[in-house]
């Protein structure tokens, strides 16, 4: 049986930053250091992006994670080159050293929404798909990726679907936003038939995707009230919007929220459900009745695919999602509350489900999900 963790991450570091175009090199995102004695802390990095912060620990607008030479990096069982993916063949033992056999790496510093300026975001969305693709490509197969889209710039989404399509991504990242725009939203429509096409499944993602919504918090209940939260929003506009059956070549997956959330989901979006002959009603419910298809079923068909924690009840996931929409991962090498590096010898000792579900979950329905 192959392991599949389907979420891990790359810290960033400036080096992604490098081939940048001319008109946008002045314009990266640049790492700043502090002393560990500020409110900060350990978390003693952030990155300025068009005169902000990342992440901001001390405001409204709070976002948290990783800089690759934070204080609090450096004490992780985990070499600098394997966050970075500087070092290949670093985070290649570490997934050796935690039973993984292929990885699916997506961002860290892009886990916010960072530059307002559509065509600077564009510019580094590229310059990280080419850092990250280059990187993977060196792993014999072991790593694959998540691949960036400046979705607020259709064409040139469009485009950059195809392009990350032959560097070999294997996913497209979203959050549960784009900006203040759903993902339901037709003009996005475009990007989602091209992603079809080229057998790239959308990957929505936890993270800070709204900053209106963001900057209602203040303190650690952000990361599940703008990161977690925004991912449910997600589901219910891209189930609202039937893109499944709008689009027939598409998957879509949703990633590092858990997933007990999903039959209650799926209730409610049910309850709101016009019929074919209800148009007022659609109109009313944002559901569309033309092309809108119950969710159970995308789950059951191997259409749509959640990642679930280890410490869910999985009696009632089967019940609602069947076992063929199931998958896990390790959060590696982040730290937060997502974080289950060691989730394989613990699948491997649960005595709770059968082997055949058990080696679904840890490994067949991800492979299925990213065409691995």
């Amino acid at each position: 049986m192959t392991v599949v963790d389907a979420d891990g991450h790359v810290v960033e570091s400036e080096a992604i930053f490098s081939d940048l175009p001319p008109e946008f090199y002045p314009r990266r995102p640049i790492a700043v250091y502090l002393p560990t004695d500020t409110e900060r802390g350990d978390f003693n990095g952030c990155w300025i992006v068009e005169g902000k912060t990342f992440p901001s620990i001390s405001r409204r607008g709070f976002t948290i994670f990783s800089l690759p030479d934070t204080e609090g990096a450096k004490r992780k069982d985990v070499s600098g080159g394997s966050q970075t993916l500087a070092d290949v063949d670093a985070r290649i033992a570490d997934l050796d050293r935690l039973n993984i056999d292929i990885q699916v790496v997506f961002p860290t510093l892009f886990l916010a929404a960072l530059a307002e300026d559509i065509k600077l975001e564009a510019a580094l969305f590229r310059a990280y798909n080419t850092y990250v693709g280059r990187a993977c490509a060196k792993s014999k197969g072991r790593l694959k990726w998540t691949a960036l889209i400046p979705f607020r710039d259709p064409e040139a989404a469009v485009e950059e679907v195809r392009r990350v399509s032959d560097l070999g991504a294997s996913g497209i990242f979203v959050m549960g936003m784009v900006w203040n725009r759903n993902l339901g939203e037709p003009d996005f429509f475009p990007v989602y038939e091209e992603a079809g096409a080229h057998d790239l499944p959308i990957c929505i993602h936890l993270g800070w995707s709204s900053p209106q919504v963001t900057d209602l918090f203040a303190d650690g209940q952000s990361f599940f009230n703008s990161a977690t939260i925004p991912v449910i929003w997600g589901f219910m506009s891209t189930m609202g919007a039937g893109l499944l059956n709008r689009f027939p070549k598409l998957r879509l997956g949703f990633l590092e929220t858990g997933s007990a959330w999903v039959p209650y989901a799926i209730q409610q979006i049910r309850r709101r459900a016009p019929s074919r002959r209800d148009g007022r009603r659609s109109i009313v419910s944002g559901i569309d009745p033309e092309y809108y298809g119950d969710p159970e079923e995308f789950f059951r068909s191997g259409r749509a695919f959640v990642n679930c924690e280890g410490d869910e009840d999985f009696d009632y996931l089967l019940k609602h999602l069947g076992e063929d929409a199931l998958m896990c991962s390790s959060d590696f090498p982040h730290g937060d509350a997502s974080a289950e590096a060691h989730f394989v010898s613990n699948w491997r000792k649960r005595t709770d489900l059968p082997d055949r579900v058990k080696e679904k979950v840890l490994g067949g329905n991800a492979a299925r999900f990213f065409n691995l």
